[in-house]
């Protein structure tokens, strides 16, 4: 479940990381203007800013690599009072229902350019960095003047997945409460670019913390009515969704537990399985009845249903699985 790409934000879908091109800067303290001349080298032009310096080297395993970025700013390898822009994070240790704020800083001469929606989540499970959420991001433009700052308020809860409750999505620009998450190191990062920069050219930001929590438990949603078994197929039929008409079926969602040759298997964790119904039924499913294949059946407004076109193929601790899809019939 790898992060979106930035072109697929500016399309109106969600949320990713550029490259920042380096250039010619000036220290954030000094002035940012620059002087350009005419062909003819005589008359100036109006002068151009710069985009800030940043000193030293600002990346940290600490934080996500952000490998499509050129500039990252992790908060564990920065001096936050001198950069010009960082994220800071007012603890590192994190408990369970305890706001906790992480505030974008522009400590610059020159305004910044963000979209707080645009705020992420990650963590890091044996050495791998796993985007999290959200799953999707309005695009509206924020503006943050020379001095600015900006504070978003996440607040972990516990209890929907052992309760059987679908994780809620959460979209917000300051105040997060967010679910289904177990102990752990984590990262909560944003991105933008400066005036004198370009949205094509980002800076990714970050601050990590670690999550005081008991590891998750895959379970099951309380859409689940009934299962039973079809020759070796284990099927569950599920409440969610509506039929359009008395003589719509079903559409079918399959999890089917291959062995481990195939290459390309997408690494996923217990965080990401959570927050995809169907993918938590299937596999919560699967190792409660040590079945090699379940199905899922529900009605879907999505076309193709459940939004996959094609087959996809997850690691999970330990085990791959393959997932189809297949449409029901209606008239």
């Amino acid at each position: 479940m790898p992060k979106p790409s930035r072109r697929q934000i500016l399309s109106g879908l969600s949320t990713g990381f550029a490259t920042l091109l380096a250039g010619c800067t000036a220290a954030p303290d000094e002035s940012n203007a620059t002087s350009t001349t005419t062909a003819d080298g005589n008359s100036p032009t109006e002068p151009t800013q710069a985009v800030p310096e940043f000193p030293g080297d600002t990346a940290s395993e600490a934080c996500p690599p952000f490998d499509d970025a050129a500039q990252v700013v992790c908060y564990e390898a920065v001096d936050p009072e001198a950069m010009p822009v960082v994220l800071v994070p007012e603890t590192q240790t994190v408990q369970l229902d305890q706001p906790t704020d992480f505030t974008l800083r522009n400590r610059s001469a020159q305004r910044f350019e963000a979209n707080f929606y645009n705020w992420q989540l990650y963590k890091r499970v044996d050495g791998g960095w796993y985007y999290i959420m959200p799953r999707s991001t309005p695009q509206p433009l924020a503006i943050m003047a020379a001095g600015e700052d900006h504070t978003w308020t996440l607040t972990v809860t516990t209890g929907s997945v052992n309760d059987g409750a679908a994780i809620d999505r959460v979209q917000g620009t300051e105040s997060l409460s967010a679910d289904g998450l177990g102990g752990g190191h984590y990262a909560f990062a944003t991105d933008g670019w400066f005036e004198a920069g370009s949205y094509e050219e980002p800076i990714a930001l970050a601050a990590s913390f670690d999550l005081q929590a008991d590891p998750l438990q895959l379970t099951t949603t309380a859409a689940i009515a009934e299962t039973e078994w079809d020759g070796e197929t284990l099927v569950a039929r599920s409440t969610r969704g509506e039929a359009d008409n008395d003589n719509d079926e079903h559409d079918a969602y399959i999890l089917e537990r291959i062995d481990d040759s195939e290459p390309h298997a997408e690494q996923i964790i217990i965080e990401q399985v959570v927050r995809d119904d169907q993918l938590r039924d299937a596999i919560a499913l699967s190792r409660e009845y040590d079945a090699a294949r379940v199905r899922i059946e529900e009605f879907t407004s999505s076309i193709p249903p459940f939004g996959l076109d094609d087959s996809r193929i997850y690691e999970f601790q330990g085990e791959r699985y393959q997932v189809t899809t297949r449409a029901g019939d209606s008239t």
